[in-house]
């Protein structure tokens, strides 16, 4: 069962910055410039960062993070001036 996991990045470089947002958008939804709101379970979370996301960065430069959002955390998010926290769909069309 996917979690929610908010991931957040800071990438020197643009071109890097472009290709980690798009592999990112992927599989989360953006709801600032680099912050995202990602349901995934821990092997999907896993696979998406080791094959995929952090193989774009330069770690000398850039940083990512990844912070889990339980239940509670979903349930007491105060959003002001755009949407409501992401919440993935019962089924999702490839």
């Amino acid at each position: 069962m996917p979690k929610l996991w908010l991931v957040c990045y800071d990438v020197k470089d643009d071109k890097r910055r472009t290709k980690l947002a798009k592999l990112i958008e992927q599989r989360c939804q953006r709801v600032q410039y680099s912050v995202f709101e990602c349901p995934l379970d821990d092997k999907e979370l896993n696979y998406q960062l080791e094959k995929r996301w952090l193989k774009v960065l330069k770690l000398s430069e850039d940083n990512l993070r990844v912070y889990p959002l339980d239940e509670t955390a979903k349930q007491n998010t105060r959003v002001f001036g755009s949407d409501p926290p992401y919440q993935p769909p019962d089924y999702l069309i490839l």
